[in-house]
């Protein structure tokens, strides 16, 4: 196992859409390998902030590092998936993971792109297009795709969230188990509770906006949590406590 990498450092972020102030004063900090899971009201600013840490957004005050970095505008280092995922359609699988590699030059990248299809379960459609792969499937295509640049800040913004129940908790011990084997710092973007407290090690709430952050606390569930873990009485007390939080933050 390597050594994470991609500490995100967000102190003080401010940013407005005109006279619509957006994020006031936001402030992270997560260590490398951690997975933060960020939950707030509908509108209040979650995907901005991502699109900021992803350097996408500018910002209007404040500083984002990585790795001591400032974050000043995109960059391979830093990787984002979307709920509608970033998957050209008319490459194949293999073309997709392999695009960014092969546009740098890397050598390595037929092996890199090899070694991923592997992990995401993809080796047996690598030849199809994405339309042709259930929605599942695409987006174990679109995380591989980002993950093929190494980068070591992975940004998910709802990647889930147009998923079916149980395709989603076959994501979410698929995700855990990946990040387990490739230790990749990561903040994902949920609505979902469960998903939160199943792949965060971290969860962060904000308010609605202009966002700040109105709590931040560890998840205390060890790293083989799963669908069993929804029924623990103590995920149960812990998800009912979060809910009331979340309502309060609206």
């Amino acid at each position: 196992m390597t050594e994470a990498l991609g500490r995100l450092v967000a102190k003080g972020v401010c940013k407005s859409f005109g006279s619509l102030p957006v994020l006031d004063g936001i402030d992270l900090d997560v260590s490398a390998g951690r997975t933060l899971a960020l939950l707030g009201p509908s509108g209040c600013g979650k995907s901005t902030l991502l699109r900021v840490m992803a350097g996408f957004e500018s910002f209007d005050a404040g500083t984002v590092t990585v790795d001591g970095e400032p974050v000043t505008g995109p960059s391979p280092t830093r990787g984002m998936v979307a709920q509608a995922g970033t998957l050209f359609p008319w490459l194949t699988v293999r073309q997709n993971v392999g695009f960014g590699p092969r546009d740098r030059g890397d050598r390595q990248a037929a092996e890199t792109v090899t070694e991923l299809l592997a992990a995401t379960g993809l080796s047996d459609f690598a030849d199809a297009l994405p339309r042709q792969l259930s929605g599942g499937m695409r987006q174990r295509a679109a995380i591989a795709q980002v993950l093929a640049n190494r980068p070591p800040l992975l940004l998910l913004d709802e990647p889930f969230g147009a998923l079916d129940a149980q395709t989603r908790l076959r994501m979410h011990e698929w995700v855990r188990g990946l990040l387990a084997e490739r230790p990749t710092t990561t903040v994902l973007v949920t609505h979902d509770v469960d998903e939160a407290l199943l792949l965060g090690d971290q969860l962060g709430l904000l308010s609605a906006r202009p966002a700040k952050v109105v709590a931040l606390r560890d998840v205390p569930f060890g790293s083989d949590r799963g669908r069993h873990t929804l029924a623990d009485p103590a995920f149960v007390s812990l998800k009912a406590g979060v809910l009331n939080e979340v309502l309060e933050a609206s």
